[in-house]
């Protein structure tokens, strides 16, 4: 037999973020002659799954997240000039024909290290790893090859449908092979996974509640994009009946307050924060960050680990470089931008029509300013316009940008994760929060536009003082919007909503005001096609890299829309 070639990260698993959780050796070479043997060899081999998702992020601006970011809405691709990737996401053009190499290439390392798994797994001795953990670990593999496949799908639509260690030459699949591949994975994967209480998972494993809340958003994707009646091989029925399961006994639930979700609540911050100490204030509230010091966050069902210990090796992946990419371009002076850190400020700046909209909305929602700097009045000495910035707004997101910290003797770290657990400061590495990919107030939201039933939905509301509604699409669309703004959510939510609902929303960043090199200007699109053309041509998907379809001998076709007259050809004013 051939023997398999598994590349592996050693990585443990293990530990809170004020531990090293990320121990990472060289990458070695194993084969499935001699691999795996051991109880550490299954660990490690898990472990290998996990880790290409932190290796995405060595390259933030080709990630799945940062390009649902920029392609929506809610975000503008700006950056420097010269920063043309963001800028053809928001185009909806390609800036070289090897654009998303980074992240396709990642993707299927994860799904050939999930195959792995799930083929070998068995070989090992029930003395060695017991049944019971074989099937937790089995599970796990499936979930996250599931979760590798959505990403593919929606991304870039038909992709090679590759479930196997054995080398082959794959055609795209079929959207119904694709999406019934991901429903058989989470189907098993729920079957296999414990049912116990998320807070008995060891922290960043894959649990049957993520299973059964990605169950959920890929229905509701498939369902809606392709206008579908069900997804192949499971009814609506069980979808609920999961979700439902999901709620009553994985024991996560709304953390009390909203602000508690995110890192600018950390102990060492909060209390020099004005925003926050004026909000503790008026509602008499004392806060704390829901992972401070290393807790478990009982909002977060399936989120990505990074280290604290990150360095400029390969570990540079396992620092959360979202929160360096989305800061507040310039690398000024952090007083300028405290509690905030700086760095690159791609794919961070928000359309004033988010604001206003979301004034009209609710007008009464903490989440707005929950979840948005207002530049003008809370960093006022924050300089606009450093080094070539273009398409920068007054309105910046909170929930993935950096967080500084004070020390004792007033300085400012670059990142609070330096005083709280040792971190290096450096503006680029010292970054550590969890990337959330699902949270509590999601399940609730999905279970509430499942069932049709607002109680769910007023459930959310409730946690920020808003007075309940009838269920309607239009009520659960908004609260979709303002619950999960800027959390890399709202592209397939707002193309599963259809056509006229994307474009409509894709037409309103015309006209936004913004910066370009520090110059007030107004906004008008990258595109001379403009949004909706656009849209029509792609469906929201993005271009295979050509090298993939040069090395599939013509199996494999380049996404519709993107021909040789798509690449984009840079910023101008």
């Amino acid at each position: 037999m051939k023997k398999i070639v598994y590349l592996i990260i050693v990585a443990a698993m293990l530990g809170s973020c004020s531990e090293n959780f990320l121990n990472v050796e060289p990458l070695t070479q194993k084969t499935s002659d001699n691999f795996p043997q051991t109880a550490d060899d299954a660990k490690q081999m898990m472990a290998g799954i996990y880790t290409t998702m932190n290796n995405e992020q060595r390259n933030v601006d080709q990630s799945y997240l940062f390009v649902c970011e920029v392609a929506s809405d809610e975000k503008l691709g700006g950056g420097g000039v010269n920063d043309i990737k963001a800028q053809s996401y928001e185009a909806m053009m390609y800036s070289d024909p090897e654009m998303l190499s980074h992240t396709w290439d990642v993707t299927y390392e994860g799904i050939h290290r999930a195959n792995f798994a799930i083929e070998n797994m068995d070989l090992l001795s029930d003395i060695v790893v017991s049944p019971e953990l074989k099937n937790q670990y089995k599970g796990e593999a499936l979930f996250l090859r599931a979760f590798f496949f959505y990403r593919l799908a929606t991304l870039f639509g038909n992709v090679p449908l590759k479930i196997t260690t054995e080398e082959a030459n794959l055609p795209a699949a079929s959207t119904e092979e694709i999406y019934g591949q991901i429903t058989l994975d989470l189907k098993t994967a729920i079957e296999l996974l414990p049912k116990v209480p998320y807070s008995s998972t060891e922290e960043g494993r894959v649990t049957v509640w993520a299973a059964q809340a990605l169950m959920a958003r890929v229905w509701l994707f498939y369902t809606g994009f392709y206008q579908e009646a069900s997804l192949p091989g499971v009814t609506k029925a069980e979808v609920t009946s999961w979700l439902g399961e999901c709620i009553s006994a994985s024991g996560h639930y709304l953390v009390d307050d909203y602000h508690e979700l995110w890192p600018y609540t950390n102990s060492l911050t909060i209390n020099d924060y004005p925003y926050m100490t004026d909000y503790m204030e008026q509602t008499d509230k004392d806060l704390l960050y829901a992972a401070d010091n290393g807790a478990v966050s009982p909002e977060t069902v399936f989120a990505l680990k990074f280290s604290n210990f990150a360095n400029w090796d390969i570990r540079r992946g396992y620092s959360n470089t979202f929160q360096l990419f989305f800061a507040l371009r310039g690398l000024q002076s952090v007083a300028n931008t405290f509690p905030f850190a700086g760095g690159w400020g791609q794919g961070n700046s928000i359309p004033k029509h988010i604001v206003d909209q979301w004034q009209i909305d609710e007008p009464n929602d903490i989440r707005l300013w929950a979840s948005v700097i207002d530049i003008e009045s809370e960093l006022p000495n924050y300089a606009k316009g450093q080094w070539d910035f273009v398409m920068e707004s007054n309105y910046w997101g909170k929930k993935y940008n950096g967080v500084t910290a004070k020390d004792a003797d007033g300085s400012i770290k670059n990142d609070y994760s330096v005083i709280m657990y040792g971190n290096q400061d450096n503006n680029q590495l010292s970054h550590g929060d969890d990337l959330i990919f699902i949270r509590f107030a999601d399940v609730l939201l999905m279970m509430s536009e499942l069932t049709e039933d607002a109680s769910y939905m007023n459930e959310v509301r409730g946690r920020v003082g808003l007075d309940p509604v009838a269920y309607s699409l239009e009520n659960i669309q908004k609260e979709r919007h303002h619950e999960l703004a800027f959390e890399g959510l709202r592209w397939n939510d707002m193309r599963r909503w259809g056509a006229d609902y994307t474009k409509t929303a894709l037409e309103t960043q015309m006209g936004t005001p913004v910066y370009n090199f520090g110059s007030p200007e107004v906004f008008n699109g990258l595109n001379s096609k403009g949004y909706s053309a656009r849209y029509d041509e792609t469906k929201g998907f993005f271009p295979i890299p050509q090298r993939q379809i040069d090395l599939s001998n013509g199996l494999l076709e380049q996404t519709p829309g993107f021909t040789s007259n798509d690449l984009y050809p840079g910023f101008s004013n």
